[in-house]
């Protein structure tokens, strides 16, 4: 092999690696979360809605803590300066709770 068909050669195996770097950095790979489910990480899974806030171009967001058993409720804005405010902190064991006594007041109502 001459010395001008190796120069060109490693010319294009160093800019394909290079090309190869850059890529990943620019359009990095979508991560745990973005490839199984929407927003769904170990311990949390975040659920957008179409579900307008109290204030003009604000979003509600839910954000479950599978570890804490816990729901939060969060209201975003698109204006700038705008923080997001916590609306509601929702403990998923005593909602949990209060709806199964519930129940079986219901069914014991019936008489089941």
């Amino acid at each position: 092999m001459s010395g001008k068909t190796q120069f060109w050669l490693g010319s294009l195996m160093l800019a394909l690696a290079v090309g190869a770097l850059i890529g990943g950095l620019l359009y990095p790979r979508p991560s745990y979360s973005q490839d199984t489910a929407e927003g769904r990480t170990g311990n949390f899974a975040l659920v957008t809605s179409t579900l307008t806030g109290t204030k003009p171009k604000s979003q509600i967001i839910y954000v479950v803590d599978d570890r804490n058993e816990a729901l939060y409720v969060i209201e975003t804005s698109a204006l700038k300066g705008e923080r997001a405010n916590v609306r509601d902190l929702v403990d998923l064991r005593e909602l949990g709770t209060g709806l199964l006594k519930e129940r079986a007041a219901a069914e014991k109502r019936r008489g089941k």
